[in-house]
Parts: structure tokens; C-alpha cells; sequence
């Protein structure tokens, strides 16, 4: 019966310990990515490439009606997908590229993104409605890649 207490016991300090770990494995995630009203943003470790650099990049899917919604908001921005370019009528310019789309695939579309000249990825949002798009480019301060129609 010794046995059995004391087995008990070290299982739940263990499953405590492991708890402990998950909480501050999410504190982390939530210091990464924050949470506002321009749906989730952060940075990333992510490189795009010379290809991307100084552009306003729009990862997207066309199984996503969101990702179409927000690819008409956008005027001067890149289409990220790895879909055949011509799945696009969108008026942007497309760029079916499988390397640069699995940088980007763990994230789900519509991925919204700010690349520096040197390819790598500066700000990060995953935009939750297609009216968020306009808040999060005055927030980056490329109001070029907004819709010239948009309701902001």
C-alpha cells in the first residue's frame, strides 16, 4: 500500500511538472504572437528571399474565401501560393513559389506579411476579417498596399 501512495504521488508532481512547462511553453507563444484588433501579428523567423524584399506579401490559398476577400483589398502587394499562378484573378502579381510557400505553410491563410530588402520577413499578421487588412498597413505604414476603394 506504501508502494501505491508514494507512486501516486511522484505521478502527480510529475503531471504538475509537465503542466508547469506547457503554461510557460504558452506564456512564450504569447510574448511571439499578440493578440489585436488587426487579428494575430508578430514577428517571424522566416526568409522569403530577394524576390519578396521590400514588398507587402499575401500568403494565400484559393480553397480560403477570406484569402480572396483580402487579395482585393490589396493594390500593390505579392501573391504568395502554391497553387499555378493563373488559379489568380486578383490583379496582383502572383508568384507560385513551393520553397518560399513552405516557409509560410505552418501558418494558416490568409498570411499577411512585410518583408525588408534582405527577404526576411519583418511583421507578420493573420488577419481574421478582410476590413483588418487596412488597420494592419497604416500600422506597418505601407498604406500603398491597401485597396484604394477600402471603407478606411
Amino acid at each position: 500500500m506504501t508502494a501505491f501512495l508514494v507512486i501516486t504521488w511522484v505521478a502527480i508532481v510529475v503531471l504538475f511538472l509537465g503542466l508547469a512547462a506547457v503554461l510557460r511553453e504558452v506564456r512564450l507563444l504569447r510574448a511571439v504572437v499578440g493578440r489585436d484588433a488587426g487579428g494575430f501579428s508578430g514577428a517571424a523567423d522566416i526568409e522569403l528571399g530577394p524576390r519578396f524584399a521590400g514588398r507587402v506579401v499575401l500568403a494565400a490559398d484559393t480553397g480560403c474565401p477570406l484569402c480572396r476577400e483580402v487579395a482585393e483589398r490589396l493594390t500593390d502587394a505579392v501573391l504568395l501560393t502554391h497553387e499555378p499562378a493563373s488559379a489568380w484573378d486578383v490583379g496582383l502579381d502572383v508568384v507560385s513559389d513551393r520553397e518560399a510557400w513552405r516557409a509560410v505553410s505552418h501558418l494558416a491563410p490568409p498570411v499577411l506579411m512585410s518583408v525588408g530588402a534582405d527577404g526576411v520577413v519583418r511583421r507578420v499578421s493573420l488577419p481574421v476579417r478582410a476590413e483588418q487588412v487596412d488597420a494592419v498597413l497604416d500600422d506597418w505604414g505601407v498604406r500603398g498596399g491597401a485597396h484604394a476603394g477600402s471603407d478606411t
